[in-house]
Order: C-alpha cells, then sequence, then structure tokens
C-alpha cells in the first residue's frame, strides 16, 4: 500500500511538473513586449515623434513602440517641455490606441483607444524604460514594457522662437551679444551643403580669456529635408597626419526665423563617465546666395549632473566663419553616402565640443 501511494505521488508530482512546464512556457512574455488581453506583441524598436508645438508652450510628442512588422504598435501622446526628449513621469491621463495590420494608406486590421491606466516614463543610460497597465475602449487589459533607446522623427521642424530649454534665460543675454538669434515662422531653405573656413572660437564662457581667438579646422556642414523634417550632416577633420574625420548626423533639426535670416538647432542626450549630460547645437546666419552669411555656431551645455570630466551647466562656446561667410561646398553630394554616428546615441560628442 505504501509503496502503491509512493507512485500515485510520484505520477501527481511529474503531471504537476509537466503541467507548469507547459504553461509557463505557453504563457512566457518576450523581454519588450505589449500584450492586449491574452495577444502578444514583441516590441523591437521605439520612436518619438513631433506633432509640431503646443499652445501655450512646449511640443506635442507620440510615443510609439512597433513589432518587428511595423504595422503593430502601441501608441501614446505626450505633452513634452523638449521636442527631443519625453519627461520622466508617471502618467494616467491618458490619450494612447494600440494599432494592428496598419498599411501606408492607413487602413489596420484591428484598433482601440487607450485613456484609463497608467505609462511609466524613466530615464536611463540605455535611453527609456516604459512600463504600460492600462485598459482600452473594450475593456481589454493593456499592458507593455520596454527598456531602450528612441528613434526621433519630426513632422514639423518649425518653431516660432529659440525655446529656453536650448539657449536658458540665466545665459541667453550673455550669449546673444556675441551670437545673432532669430525668431519667425517664415525661414529660409536651408538645403545645401555649406563650409566654415576659417572656422574660429570667438568665446568660451568657462576660459581664463574667453575672449581669446582659436583657430580649428574647417568644418563642413549639410541640411538635407527628407518629408517634412530637416537633418543635419557635420565633418571635421580630427587627425590630420592620418586624415581621419569626425562625421555626425542630426535628425529632426529645429528652425526658426523669417525672410533668409534663420536660427536652427538639435539637442543630444548622453551618458558620458555614466553622467547623464545634455547638449545643444545652435546655428544662426543669413542665407544667400553665395552661402551662410554671417554664420556663427554655439554649443550650449545644458545638463551635467555633476559630471566632474565636463564644463559646469550653461558653459557655452561661441564659433563663427572668421571672413563672414559659410561657403557652399559639394562635399555631402561628393561623398556620395549618409555614414556617420547618430549624435543621439555618441557619448564622446560631449568631449569633442564641436571644435
Amino acid at each position: 500500500m505504501k509503496s502503491i501511494t509512493s507512485n500515485l505521488l510520484k505520477i501527481s508530482t511529474l503531471i504537476l511538473v509537466v503541467v507548469l512546464a507547459f504553461s509557463c512556457g505557453r504563457n512566457k512574455l518576450p523581454k519588450h513586449y505589449f500584450k492586449v488581453g491574452e495577444d502578444v506583441y514583441e516590441i523591437v524598436s521605439g520612436t518619438i515623434i513631433n506633432n509640431g508645438e503646443a499652445e501655450g508652450g512646449g511640443f506635442n510628442l507620440s510615443l510609439r513602440l512597433y513589432t518587428e512588422n511595423g504595422s503593430d504598435f502601441i501608441n501614446f501622446n505626450i505633452a513634452s517641455p523638449q521636442a527631443e526628449s519625453l519627461p520622466s513621469k508617471t502618467f494616467t491621463d491618458l490619450e494612447g490606441s494600440w494599432v494592428t495590420g496598419f498599411t501606408s494608406n492607413g487602413t489596420y486590421t484591428n484598433m482601440a483607444t487607450i485613456n484609463t491606466g497608467s505609462l511609466v516614463i524613466e530615464k536611463s543610460n540605455q535611453g527609456y524604460i516604459f512600463e504600460i497597465e492600462c485598459t482600452d475602449q473594450y475593456s481589454n487589459k493593456v499592458e507593455g514594457y520596454y527598456k531602450g533607446s528612441l528613434n526621433l522623427k519630426d513632422e514639423n521642424n518649425l518653431v516660432h522662437v529659440l525655446p529656453d530649454y536650448v539657449l536658458p534665460d540665466e545665459i541667453y543675454d550673455a550669449v546673444t551679444e556675441k551670437f545673432p538669434v532669430y525668431s519667425g515662422v517664415t525661414p529660409p531653405d536651408m538645403s545645401g551643403e555649406y563650409v566654415s573656413s576659417p572656422h574660429i572660437l570667438i568665446y568660451e564662457s568657462y576660459a581664463e580669456n574667453p575672449d581669446s581667438i582659436q583657430h580649428y579646422n574647417d568644418r563642413y556642414m549639410g541640411f538635407v529635408y527628407d518629408s517634412k523634417q530637416m537633418n543635419f550632416y557635420g565633418k571635421q577633420l580630427i587627425d590630420g597626419e592620418n586624415n581621419v574625420y569626425d562625421e555626425v548626423i542630426a535628425y529632426g533639426v529645429k528652425i526658426t526665423g523669417e525672410s533668409d535670416n534663420f536660427t536652427c538647432y538639435y539637442v543630444v542626450e548622453g551618458y558620458p563617465g555614466g553622467y547623464y549630460a545634455q547638449q545643444a547645437f545652435i546655428f544662426s546666419g543669413k542665407k544667400t546666395d553665395a552661402g551662410l552669411e554671417d554664420f556663427h555656431a554655439a554649443v550650449v551645455l545644458l545638463e551635467t549632473s555633476g559630471n566632474p570630466d565636463l564644463q559646469p551647466k550653461n558653459s557655452y562656446r561661441i564659433l563663427k566663419d572668421e571672413d563672414g561667410l559659410a561657403e557652399e561646398n559639394s562635399w555631402l553630394s561628393k561623398r556620395g553616402t549618409t555614414k556617420g554616428k547618430s549624435l543621439a546615441k555618441d557619448e564622446d560628442l560631449f568631449k569633442m565640443w564641436m571644435k
């Protein structure tokens, strides 16, 4: 009797192990996913879409997390003070949706809106962490998790004025004494390729002699419109002996100005040395048939998180074309490709400081 009981116990245990293994295998979730009811979708990428300026200030952004096929995604509309990044915050007043089978002509297989629950956003040294606990309009439970970097897409590159998060109020007057800043909603078409030569530093806020002029290698620049966004391409010689250039790309550059006068900018983020840092690149001048007249460039260190290897927060440098004209130059067309380093992921940019 004892032997029979023992065997039954072993069989029951084996059945339980098999059932649990099958159940765990069936219910195991991908590392990054969103789930609607019992349907699971693996997230492979994410994008911040800038839909333009918000009424009263800031920007209307969309966070969109995609599956591999790109036609299934979950989307949340978010108000942010910055055009390039999402705030770290728990959102409970939601405006979102999930979509499957989306096509380029706007059709889809299934879709539902999301307006209850929570979306938690945290910044990390790998980009962002998102935790989703929501309910859709049909009372389906909607869950999700994603940790990683995000692409940037700009549906409207135009801004009315240079935002204060790009050029903080604390240093605005000091910077604009040496650097022209324009505003307006009718800036020139920046399409073209240019070179700032001789490219010189005219002011360094943290230096012992801040007005000391320094000559740097020529700075090559290209502005390319792709659909509704403007992208920046840059190149500069960093090792003349071995003919090595530093090349960078920034997507979704914002612009303001009127007539031929322009001011445009982009902001980059990174974790140099493990510290969160943020830096703005600003260009100003006048677009002419010969190139960019009165061309100036400013670099502003917006955030350092106390990084001992960086200059203090709100430090800035101002550079310009010494002869007053960044001339047209077909360097990008001759190059024939768009290879380069994405500034959003390039921590070395904070060491470079656009020399």
